[in-house]
């Protein structure tokens, strides 16, 4: 059953053929859903829209905010463990490696991470992951030297790596473009809120006294334990689709699918098409330009992640007032992401936005940089500035999966997408060599140049995705015959003559 925006009811995808479009052999999970329904007679049309908007939000986004928060936590708890004598047996720079060895393990494991969450019900294989890296966290008090931290930092990234794009994919399946801005804003807020805590949980467990085990170790045991639980409870409580959703009635099902057609780019579909994946790669002029941003991007997040305390302490601070000083750079980070990401959802204009929130960060790298050790607040400022720039990474979630139609083509967008995210990381902790301390003066520097260039080049994306739509404006007399009942059929935004890109 398809209804179009002049209530046209259409039962199958040869009713498009007509307009010239290809038709995939596989359409979207939610084409024979919808069918199904029609056949058994479910009208969608007396179910309370706010109601159920609201029970969604409720049941969804508790999940998926407490999962992006403990995945931030977990993999940055190396940082806090730093100043409480992890780093006892370890150089500086294999204090550098073990930040960058997590994100070989990302990096590596995404691309098939991605194949897998297509192939299995996602909401399940997301618990699993869950619960198998809350072990690997717990298994970090166990490791007191190099050679197994890096063993179970790698781990770490594998198992972490479908976090992401797990949820972009589950934000994309339940809202529609605009929502998707906020809903991605706020469980990618959550990376501020792991900040505050968890430099109040560092703070509390140094002051931990235990003959058995370093304050250190019990950190990590205690978070190890807490995400197994949540891993748990997420493969019991999270839906793998609308259509799967127990806590919804069919007539909900139905208009919750309805809701999300004006995206044009689907719910789900478990067959893996390779042509997708070659148009992302080939045909796509966005992909590489998009992938450069976020590497730059994510240079200036790998070096806060893993040396903020530690450039923090430089500054003459205490163990513990350098853990406790940290915590407004998490609220730096909920405030950035919170203003960017709701701004994008009222007035669009990702790419400035991109731009527009990198700047505080570059002026931060610049305070660091030029200012005198004796003017500590204004490069605890510069510090805290720093983590204006990651905040851009929601908007760049949000805009691959607007501007991103076909099942398979988004799920290899998502993964290229972290793996750009993995290579910025894996640079940053790099560019703070033992030789640079205690300043850092290269690292700075070439901080401020990339992420000068982020602005750069979000603007020159911008003018291409411009350009893309006026060409295809030019091109279609009239774009209603290629979009009528095309958005359950896992076309592709470059297949689907009348979809048009946000910017």
């Amino acid at each position: 059953m398809f209804l179009d925006n002049n209530e046209k009811i259409v039962d199958s995808p040869a009713a498009v053929a007509e307009t010239g479009t290809v038709i995939p052999q596989t359409p979207d999970a939610a084409f024979e859903f919808l069918s199904h329904a029609k056949a058994i007679g479910i009208n969608p049309s007396s179910v309370d829209k706010t109601r159920l908007r609201w029970k969604v939000d409720f049941r969804l986004m508790p999940i998926l905010c407490f999962i992006y928060f403990l995945q931030y936590l977990d993999k940055t708890l190396l940082n806090y463990a730093a100043v409480m004598g992890i780093r006892e047996n370890l150089t500086s720079n294999q204090f550098s490696n073990l930040g960058t060895i997590f994100y070989v393990g990302y990096i590596v494991a995404e691309p098939i991470t991605s194949y897998l969450m297509q192939k299995f019900p996602i909401g399940k294989y997301l618990g699993i992951n869950v619960t198998l890296w809350g072990v690997v966290v717990a298994c970090h008090a166990a490791c007191h030297t190099y050679a197994p931290l890096m063993v179970i930092r790698v781990l770490l990234g594998v198992f972490e790596a479908c976090v992401a794009p797990s949820l972009v994919l589950i934000t994309g399946m339940w809202w529609t473009k605009p929502e998707q801005s906020r809903r991605t804003g706020l469980w990618y807020l959550q990376i501020g809120v792991a900040q505050i805590v968890g430099s109040g949980i560092s703070y509390g467990f140094q002051h931990v006294n235990s003959t058995l085990l370093a304050n250190w170790q019990i950190l990590f045991l205690f978070m190890g334990c807490l995400t197994v639980v949540v891993g748990i409870l997420t493969m019991y409580f999270l839906p793998d689709n609308p259509m799967s959703a127990s806590f919804l009635t069919m007539e909900e099902k139905v208009h919750a699918i309805e809701h999300v057609r004006v995206n044009k780019t689907g719910v789900e579909n478990k067959n893996f098409k390779w042509s997708q994946v070659r148009e992302l790669l080939y045909k796509d002029t966005q992909t590489w330009l998009l992938l450069l941003i976020v590497i730059l991007a994510m240079i200036d997040n790998g070096a806060v992640s893993n040396f903020s305390s530690i450039i923090i302490k430089t500054f003459g601070y205490s163990n513990e007032k350098t853990t406790i000083i940290q915590m407004p750079s998490g609220a730096v980070s909920i405030i950035a992401t919170f203003f960017a990401t709701y701004a994008v959802s009222y007035v669009g204009e990702r790419a400035l936005m991109v731009a527009i929130i990198t700047l505080p960060s570059v002026l931060g790298a610049g305070l660091l940089l030029g200012l005198p050790d004796h003017y500590k607040v204004g490069k605890l400022f510069g510090v805290y500035l720093l983590n204006f720039c990651p905040a851009m990474l929601p908007i760049i979630y949000s805009w691959g999966a607007a501007n991103t139609a076909g099942y398979t083509k988004r799920t290899m967008r998502n993964a290229l997408t972290l793996m750009a995210f993995c290579i910025g990381n894996i640079i940053g902790p790099q560019m703070f060599k033992e030789q640079d301390s205690p300043k850092y003066n290269p690292a700075k520097i070439a901080l401020i140049v990339t992420m000068s260039a982020v602005v750069v080049l979000s603007l020159a994306l911008r003018q291409l995705v411009c350009w893309e739509n006026n060409k295809r404006d030019k091109e279609t007399k009239s774009t209603e015959e290629y979009l009528e009942n095309s958005e359950f059929l896992d076309l592709t935004d470059i297949e689907n003559s009348g979809f048009r890109y946000s910017y």
